[in-house]
């Protein structure tokens, strides 16, 4: 290898690592358990054009729309004075933001006067004011979910610490201790990364830096073009649906015409179902993140670095006003349901022309679970929380239990760090649910359910899920998964619920959710009668499931 080469794969790494960095500072300097436990938040490296070079691995939707944030950062705002003690901050999902919820900031990375690019972050803000605590279902506009931050350039002494911009945003939150720790949580994020590009600089010098991240853009397109050009040419055409809009019956639908053509890839989306009028709706930033998930989830060379040069071998097309790409205005708050759709479209058309590696479907949505309750002459009580399922099974191997979703990949809050946050919340069970996954010669995983006991009067249940009228689809043969649901039991009475509401709850209610698990891939009777006998051993299926979908394995 020559000298060029290895100093490039060692400038690389140390990007790479100086993002996780900047990770690990964000995640343990955050207030709220969103951040700080399931760790809804990302970090990254961006080149002086914003394209992102190196990010941690961490929420995958995040990263792949920060660019996006970037570009429509730089189209509202003059940045050719940009200086140390600027920082650029946004949410708006029409300017490349995903929902409101999600507070991105970009500080720039100069050295000796010369810009050679930025730290970036994102992280999931429990509160953003607007039309309810936790999640206003009825929301029929953007302003209605919540504060709207356009890209703004702020000076950070002048407008924070107890400036004005800090003032006038904090001011529009109901939990302002906890989302004024995790905002100064993404600076210090960002102050890391740019003193370790600082010092970086500092060894190698501005002009190695600079031609590292250039070069490691163009190989990770080398490796993405060549990684497609393993599938073969042709058009196939898929789709994926979300159960229904707000208190609506009629499923939402993705389709795509995904065509491959010599190391290049088109994704075509018209046809898919028209904007709506709720939160169902998905960000273009946030579509198109999935997307570029969904492409390199089944790529056979899994080692491909995960940057922006990854995407000039794709070409996408999302029609504006379909509710993957809606027109301004719209609210987008439960974004990610569509999302996963995109990227389960996408999975469908590639099953067909590469189905060795494209894996059943998984349960495949977030689930954003909210216990509010305000307080007299106290702060307002918000637990919130974002869940996943099961995964689906693939050619070798079974589906993982009850992780979140691919493109969140948020951790697993745990009830410790629930109960002792909220005294008003009492964890009465949280389990994996036996015969939730899809059966098939690769089974897919188990779903969980979880079920939290109201200790005291006043608090509001609001929430989003999916898959609690259509499954997760079965691949090659593979049989669907179960579906999920949501209900309250109060006393005797059981009150089942829809895939999103808001219901006001009484001291001792118990709200348990049900989610589904991932399908299964392949013929149920190919499966290895070793497996169906270690599963019904660990307890993950039942008897009576084995005897109706494996009946000859045992």
């Amino acid at each position: 290898m020559s000298y060029e080469a290895t100093q490039l794969a060692i400038l690389a790494n140390a990007f790479h690592a100086i993002a996780d960095e900047m990770g690990a500072i964000l995640i343990r300097s955050a207030f709220s358990t969103i951040v700080r436990e399931a760790r809804d938040c990302s970090t990254a490296l961006l080149d002086a054009e914003g394209n992102v070079v190196a990010q941690a691995e961490m929420i995958p939707i995040h990263n792949g729309g920060l660019s996006e944030a970037f570009r429509a950062a730089t189209a509202q705002l003059d940045l050719s004075g940009i200086g140390p003690d600027h920082s650029v901050f946004l949410n708006d999902p029409y300017a490349g933001g995903q929902h409101l919820n999600d507070f991105i900031l970009f500080q720039p990375i100069i050295i000796d006067g010369e810009l050679i690019g930025w730290a970036g972050n994102t992280a999931h803000h429990l509160d953003v004011g607007g039309g309810g605590a936790g999640i206003n279902i009825d929301a029929d506009e953007l302003i209605q979910e919540g504060i709207v931050i356009p890209p703004l350039l702020i000076e950070m002494s002048r407008d924070l610490h107890g400036g004005a911009i800090e003032r006038l945003i904090f001011a529009n939150i109901r939990t302002p201790e906890l989302g004024r720790g995790d905002f100064y949580a993404q600076l210090a994020a960002n102050r890391t990364g740019v003193e370790r590009m600082t010092e970086l600089a500092g060894r190698v010098g501005v002009k190695a830096i600079r031609e590292a991240m250039a070069e490691t853009l163009l190989y990770a397109e080398r490796r993405m073009r060549a990684a497609i050009a393993t599938i073969p040419d042709g058009s196939w055409t898929g789709e994926a649906s979300i159960d229904a809009d707000v208190r609506g019956s009629t499923p939402l639908t993705v389709r795509v015409a995904v065509t491959v053509s010599e190391g290049d890839m088109t994704l075509d989306f018209e046809g898919t179902a028209p904007q709506v009028s709720s939160m169902f709706n998905s960000s273009r930033s946030s579509s198109l993140a999935s997307a570029i998930s969904a492409i390199r989830s089944v790529l056979a060379d899994k080692t491909i670095p995960a940057n922006d040069g990854c995407n000039r071998a794709i070409t996408i097309d999302m029609p504006q006003g379909s509710f993957i790409n809606p027109m301004p205005g719209r609210p987008v708050r439960a974004r990610i349901e569509a999302s996963y759709r995109v990227l389960d479209a996408i999975h469908d058309a590639l099953s067909q022309a590469i189905p060795e590696r494209v894996p059943a479907q998984g349960y495949n949505s977030t689930t954003g679970l909210y216990l509010t309750q305000a307080r007299d002459n106290a702060p307002m009580r918000i637990y919130g929380d974002v869940l996943g399922g099961g995964y689906g099974g693939a050619l070798g191997y079974d589906g993982a239990h009850a992780l979140a979703g691919v493109l969140s990949s948020s951790r697993n809050t745990p009830i410790e760090a629930i109960e002792q946050i909220h005294p008003h919340l009492r964890m009465r069970h949280y389990r994996l649910v036996p015969d939730s996954c899809g059966a098939g010669e690769f089974r897919g995983g188990l779903g969980f359910s979880r079920a939290i006991e109201v200790l005291e009067d006043g608090v509001i249940l609001s929430y989003y899920s999916d898959h609690f009228v259509y499954p997760p689809r079965g691949k090659n043969g593979g049989n669907d998964a179960a579906t999920g649901s949501l209900r309250v039991l109060r006393g005797s009475e059981v009150i089942n619920l829809p895939t999103t509401d808001v219901v006001p709850l009484m001291k001792g209610d118990i709200v348990e959710l049900s989610v589904g698990g991932g399908a299964g891939w392949g013929a149920p009777e190919k499966r290895a009668p070793e497996r169906v006998a270690t599963d019904l051993a660990d307890g993950l299926i039942t008897r009576d499931f084995a005897q109706r979908h494996y009946s000859g394995q045992m």
